[in-house]
């Protein structure tokens, strides 16, 4: 980029570098809305990469579903309580 160069939009007040107009490429447009830039102020080459760089948003993190609760296995003294209990009842009937 042999001539960058950084100027503030008189209709959306974005500060973008200047793109060449597709019309005739000799007038300069505002990168964001396109309109096209009538007052300009040139800035120092260094200051106008600093300008022109846009720091990225951070990405918030995706959130994990939480775990299933997983189902306990019946204990064998539990099963074998449930038959005793089972054969009891088979008893009294």
């Amino acid at each position: 980029m042999p001539d960058l160069k950084v100027a503030t939009c008189c209709y959306c007040g974005a500060r973008t570098t200047l793109r060449p107009t597709a019309q005739d490429g000799h007038g300069l447009a505002c990168g964001s809305c396109g309109a096209p830039l009538t007052r300009m102020k040139a800035l120092r080459p260094e200051q106008a990469q600093a300008a022109a760089r846009h720091p990225t948003a951070p990405h918030p993190m995706p959130m994990k579903p939480p775990k299933k609760k997983r189902k306990k296995k019946k204990s064998l003294f539990h099963k074998l309580a449930k038959e005793v209990w089972d054969e009891i009842e088979e008893i009294f009937d």
